[in-house]
């Protein structure tokens, strides 16, 4: 068993370094499975990275409806363009979702043609993972004031859930 995970370990130091991720994000229900997907990718466990990924995409895309009261349907591609039209999400936010779910029945539901080349499952999740940062990046974008180190700037804090006033709860990223 040593041998076999020493013999993991470069392949998980080259997958960790090519995942871009948020710190943190909000502490909404989606948040720990939204970043448990990084670490199956760099555990190697490929398609549940793509599956939990598509997912999220698809708990996200309820959870934005839902907060701008806009028909949630089931189809998860229809209710992302209500969501662009409404300008919630922006071109390249619908252009990630979209590769992001191109091929979700397939690993939802096994299908036979589903992927199998363990080379381009790898780079499918590690596409799958880098997508999701280019949307959390839109939809929880923050950054860090200047003028007070450590202090959080939330640019749309109606997404993060709020215990009190100048507060957020958050889930934050541990690196595998």
């Amino acid at each position: 068993m040593r041998a076999s995970f020493e013999g993991e370990i470069p392949g998980r130091l080259r997958r960790a370094a090519a995942v871009r991720l948020r710190s943190f994000i909000p502490a909404h229900w989606f948040a720990a499975a939204a970043s448990e997907c990084a670490g199956m990718y760099i555990a190697g466990f490929f398609y549940g990275a793509i599956s939990v990924a598509q997912s999220y995409v698809e708990a996200l895309s309820k959870y934005l409806a839902e907060h701008h009261k806009i028909k949630v349907g089931k189809d998860t591609l229809a209710r992302c363009k209500r969501l662009q039209d409404r300008e919630v999400l922006s071109a390249p936010g619908f252009d990630a979702v979209t590769r992001i779910l191109n091929d979700r029945n397939d690993f939802h539901h096994l299908n036979k043609n589903v992927e199998q080349d363990f080379r381009k499952l790898e780079e499918r999740a590690a596409e799958c993972i880098n997508l999701l940062h280019l949307v959390e990046s839109e939809i929880f974008a923050y950054f860090f004031a200047s003028e007070m180190p450590g202090q959080v700037v939330l640019l749309k804090p109606e997404y993060w859930p709020s215990p009190a006033p100048g507060q957020a709860n958050i889930h934050l990223r541990q690196i595998w």
